[in-house]
């Protein structure tokens, strides 16, 4: 992600070379996904939000899901799973599946691809936002339990 494909509103658009349907994927980030990238520390002149030399984009994931594993004991996952647990938060959100399956940057086939040209922009916002929701409840769970008296 660099700082041109970011506006100030927190939509990211994705670009048609890096994208892997050849299409554009706007995305509008949730608050808590903006605020991350509000703390991630910057390289003077860098254009990438995540990069280790400030000279190229952070690039493969593999040796640091190595050390990830190591670290916490987990095994037998890919990187890509984590798209696969994040459409399942989004079911479990009651996001529409088509908008779901459009934050995750694929295509809706058939004959609507071609008549249906609406943008999705508010929906895949609130799909977000959604995500966000249930990844926080997962990260920071509520202790509403209480102990009931004699």
């Amino acid at each position: 992600m660099t700082e041109s494909e970011l506006d100030a509103e927190g939509t990211w658009e994705l670009p048609a070379v890096r994208s892997k349907t050849g299409e554009p994927i706007v995305r509008p980030l949730s608050q808590a996904a903006r605020d991350v990238l509000a703390g991630v520390p910057r390289i003077a002149d860098c254009p990438f939000y995540f990069s280790l030399d400030g000279q190229r984009p952070f690039g493969t994931v593999s040796h640091w899901k190595r050390r990830f594993d190591a670290k916490c004991g987990v095994a037998n996952w890919t990187v890509h799973d984590l798209r696969r647990v994040s459409r399942s938060l989004l079911s479990r959100a009651g996001v529409n599946a088509d908008h779901a399956e459009r934050v995750l940057g694929h295509r809706i086939g058939g004959v609507r691809s071609t008549y249906d040209r609406h943008e999705f922009f508010e929906e895949k916002k609130f799909a977000l936002e959604a995500l966000a929701a249930q990844i926080e409840r997962i990260v920071n769970p509520v202790d509403n339990v209480r102990a009931l008296r004699g």
